[in-house]
């Protein structure tokens, strides 16, 4: 008896760990329209950032002449239509973290589109993870550029520099908040789910019905 009711929690236990995942993909079906909206305002941001950088891009060819080989050949130190601070030594770090950060954030967002508007059931455990994953770095990444956007317009200013630092370190603690309470409450049903399958309950037998007599008649 011991046996089977270990076995009858243990089943309990995984009914309820699967219809936690039911859950979970109701949530993201309900929320399919609000992800698209999400995704698409993301990657616009990231896809203007590009083709607009900070400081703006070079209206014409700046060029100066050299002497090489006996003759007047032009030297282009810029070309029309790059951006102004691709070539600046002192932030060249701070733009290609801004690049690098936007094309990430870019990607990631039409690819969780495709994902959507391809028909799968978000109900999947793969794809569900997926799709997480590719908000959480879309969002990411779009803060990031945001930092590297402002880093590369400001100059030297100590105010505009300990703003930036509280933003980065909202962007580090918050994360790690959000982490640490998945965490915590993924022990939490972990530790429910082991409690269910070590402890089981004692089942009640059930009440026998005792036979009506009939009563004697007078």
């Amino acid at each position: 008896m011991e046996v089977n009711g270990g076995e009858d929690q243990y089943e309990e236990a995984s009914e309820w760990f699967v219809k936690y995942l039911n859950r979970q993909g109701d949530w993201l079906e309900k929320t399919r329209g609000n992800l698209m909206v999400a995704a698409t305002v993301i990657a616009g941001m990231s896809f203007q950032v590009m083709v607009s950088p900070p400081g703006g891009v070079w209206q014409s060819d700046i060029c100066s002449s050299g002497d090489q080989t006996g003759g007047t050949v032009p030297v282009c130190t810029a070309k029309a239509g790059t951006s102004v601070l691709e070539h600046e030594s002192s932030k060249r770090g701070l733009y290609l973290g801004m690049v690098i950060s936007s094309t990430v954030s870019f990607s990631a967002s039409m690819s969780l589109i495709l994902l959507v508007i391809s028909g799968l059931r978000l109900r999947n455990r793969m794809i569900m993870a997926i799709l997480v994953t590719f908000m959480v770095l879309a969002v990411l990444c779009i803060s990031a550029a945001f930092f590297f956007a402002v880093a590369l317009v400001q100059y030297e200013d100590d105010k505009i520099i300990y703003i930036l630092m509280v933003y980065v370190g909202f962007w580090i603690v918050f994360p790690v908040i959000i982490l640490v309470s998945q965490l915590v409450r993924f022990l939490g049903w972990l530790i429910c789910f082991i409690c269910c399958c070590c402890c089981p309950r004692r089942r009640r037998s059930p009440r026998r019905l005792l036979p009506v007599t009939p009563s004697p008649a007078h």
